[in-house]
């Protein structure tokens, strides 16, 4: 994947003015997922089982002091007494402000003292070895992930780190993003050092496969990429749209209303993505002939694409057009933006209406797409479910009217969260 293809990539994956709100209520659940999942190993590994075994004990050795020490109180009192002090033996503090004084309760607190040692012992190592090997899992790949409002990327080729680190730049680091490809441990070590401070976790497997796209939460996610998978030595070029064909089939089965970013080699295969419902799509190497064209005209044209497709200095953003504008002429929004921001803006675009059927079927209609037609006539749909046909304007009239489901697209150095506030 070239670099003008990261910013149609990440330009769909905005930070938004809510998403502290959202951070850290994702948070609180991430906290609870984690802690559910950590009691949920601990019934697995029977470790209740094993701190019910301590827990008689203790109760064991209260009703062994309560016993023999008779000269200590009522019955009550010396059961009181003597949890505390099989509490203190068990564990070795040894505070020493109960002590037996017979010998049955003295053989008592031998026998607490060895039974105690070797269960707590079980306990603590038992618990050490489940984090020691969900670690490993982890690094592995192994492990499935709790995350929610997360980032999928399936799939993997030498442009995947610079998706990643426009991903992380645009939206944050600390926003979760699951890799799910075949590569070896060592590998996402390798990329997970250029990452080290951010939340950046690994799924190892086919990613066409659904029992491994179960693991990512896919449910809880919010967004899809598709990478040009070129892990797999074996597969051609032409069978590597294939599997981004069949991966995004299988990613819509699992959750049809998750929105999914392909990149293709072929352009003649982008058909078949929109088939599979499939929202943006990008094709390798579009749009080289069109720059290769701009540093003919211009040495400096070129540069200026350059560096706004790049993390450093002013970006693409789009931007929420408050209430206020809505009704208001686009060339207001834009003295506005200007004056108050130091942001250009160069257009709109909206989510306007829902594509028609015709529009995704071939101009040569094939058995299937008539059997696909037939079957939407009968159910007396004439639209896609959830697809919406985005319209753009670059440079719109100064006269235009902002709609409030239009959207602003600027250049600008700041994140659009602090932009309209």
């Amino acid at each position: 994947m070239d670099f003008r293809s990261y910013f149609f990539i990440t330009r769909r994956l905005q930070f938004r003015p809510t998403d502290l709100v959202i951070g850290l209520c994702r948070s609180s659940r991430q906290g609870l997922c984690y802690l559910r999942q950590f009691f949920l190993t601990l019934r697995q590994e029977r470790i209740f089982l094993l701190l019910s075994a301590v827990l008689g004990l203790i109760i064991l050795g209260g009703l062994g002091f309560a016993f023999q020490e008779l000269g200590e109180g009522s019955f009550r009192e010396r059961f009181g007494r003597g949890i505390w002090w099989a509490v203190v033996t068990i564990t070795t503090v040894g505070y020493g402000d109960v002590v037996p004084q017979t010998i049955g309760g003295r053989l008592v607190g031998v026998g607490l003292m060895i039974a105690g040692l070797i269960s707590l012992s079980l306990v603590t190592a038992t618990i050490a070895s489940i984090f020691i090997e969900r670690k490993i899992r982890r690094e592995r790949g192994l492990e499935a992930v709790g995350d929610h409002d997360h980032i999928i990327v399936l799939g993997w080729n030498r442009g995947g780190e610079q998706v990643l680190r426009n991903l992380f730049f645009r939206l944050g680091q600390r926003t979760p993003i699951v890799l799910v490809n075949s590569l070896l441990p060592d590998q996402f070590e390798e990329i997970k050092g250029s990452f080290h401070d951010y939340n950046l976790h690994f799924v190892r497997g086919d990613c066409s496969r659904e029992e491994i796209l179960v693991k990512t939460n896919l449910s809880k996610a919010r967004r899809v990429i598709i990478l040009a998978d070129r892990t797999d030595e074996g597969l051609l070029r032409e069978q590597i749209d294939q599997k981004t064909l069949l991966v995004a089939l299988t990613v819509k089965a699992l959750n049809p209303k998750i929105r999914i970013t392909a990149e293709l080699i072929f352009p003649e295969n982008r058909p078949h993505l929109e088939r599979a419902h499939v929202e943006d799509i990008i094709i390798r190497g579009e749009y080289d002939s069109a720059l290769i064209a701009c540093t003919t005209e211009a040495e400096g044209l070129y540069r200026i694409l350059q560096r706004l497709l790049s993390p450093e200095g002013s970006n693409f953003w789009a931007v929420k057009i408050p209430p206020r504008f809505h009704g208001q002429q686009f060339k207001d929004l834009a003295k506005f933006l200007r004056e108050e921001h130091q942001a250009l803006l160069i257009g709109l675009y909206s989510e306007g209406y829902k594509i028609r059927l015709e529009e995704l079927l071939s101009p040569e209609p094939t058995a299937i797409d008539e059997f696909i037609y037939r079957k939407f006539a009968e159910a007396g749909k004439t639209h896609l479910f959830g697809r919406q046909k985005i319209e753009f304007q670059i440079n719109p009239p100064d006269d235009h009217l902002i709609s409030p489901h239009e959207v602003a697209v600027v250049i600008a150095t700041k994140q659009p969260s602090a932009l309209l506030n």
